[in-house]
């Protein structure tokens, strides 16, 4: 391994043990863990809810365990076409019907909420090492593009992590509590979906460190990478709303430059849509930390 890969791996490594040792990240990561079972809890006794009201309606009575319906629901012939009819893609609509209905479920709360937590965990951390001045013992040994890259490297693996200990968290939830419930297919798809989401919060990684390396405070930089992340969800939803031909054209590549223009191919499993989604999801983030870093390389730490 050459010097700078060394470097870069051992800023990473630290970054790790940094964040084991702080309370603050560790309540953070149990706080997401207890979401995602409870999220998965929510779930399943809303999926009890309308299994009831199924069966009370066919004249049936309550007494079929969760999941027991949904399972038939689910390879029905009329509750396939409402889901083909609904995304309007047919090899879609197979592709998602082919995915148990609770790892589709992590899938969405992933997605959805792992930003959130991204920001959280991260909008911090380099403002906080410069304005405790911690930042240069470490200058004295490393170049600042190299301390940026493991950071960005450690936080990706703390990110990681989080999120397999939540798709553990929810496949326990659903073995215990569903009927019919496939350990294996369920565990699979929840591990991708993992990996998707994952994939779907470097972006916002990038974003929240180059905040950081903007911001002269961790306060600061914590309001300021939550109010880029609403400012980036909303300027995603406006540019694929506006998205068109002629003139509304340059909406699609703004819909492009943002996570959430890119959000909809995770939902594919076929490469012709994961692959360019995953290169451009990288290069965003990327792109966002290195905007940050244009400020950070020259300011006097």
């Amino acid at each position: 391994m050459n010097r700078p890969s060394r470097t870069i791996a051992i800023i990473a490594r630290n970054e790790l043990i940094d964040s084991v040792r702080s309370r603050r990240v560790v309540a953070m990561v149990i706080l997401y863990l207890l979401g995602a079972m409870a999220a998965t809890a929510l779930f399943i006794s809303f999926l009890h809810t309308v299994e009831t009201k199924l069966m009370t309606a066919n004249g049936g009575r309550d007494s079929r365990p969760t999941g027991t319906t949904m399972a038939a629901l689910w390879q029905s012939d009329s509750f396939r076409n409402t889901v083909t009819h609904v995304l309007g893609d047919r090899q879609q609509a197979q592709s998602l019907l082919a995915v148990p209905p609770l790892a589709l479920f992590y899938g969405w709360l992933a997605l959805t909420f792992t930003p959130v937590l991204v920001i959280l965990l991260s909008a911090p951390r380099v403002a906080e090492e410069v304005s405790t001045g911690s930042v240069r013992y470490v200058m004295f040994r490393a170049a600042r593009s190299h301390w940026c890259v493991g950071k960005f490297i450690g936080q990706a693996l703390q990110v990681l992590a989080a999120l397999l200990l939540s798709a553990i968290s929810a496949w326990v939830v659903g073995m215990c509590c569903l009927t019919g419930f496939q350990p294996v297919a369920t565990a699979g798809a929840m591990l991708l979906f993992a990996l998707k989401a994952w994939i779907y919060a470097l972006p916002f990684l990038g974003l929240a460190l180059g905040v950081s390396q903007v911001c002269t405070s961790p306060n600061l930089a914590l309001v300021f990478g939550f109010v880029s992340l609403v400012a980036l969800s909303i300027l995603s939803s406006i540019s694929r709303w506006l998205a068109g031909p002629g003139w509304r054209r340059m909406w699609t590549v703004v819909s492009a430059l943002t996570p959430g223009g890119h959000k909809g191919d995770l939902w594919w499993n076929d490469s012709g849509h994961l692959l360019p989604a995953v290169a451009i999801l990288l290069a965003l983030a990327a792109g966002y930390s290195w905007a940050g870093y244009a400020r950070f390389s020259r300011r006097d730490l």
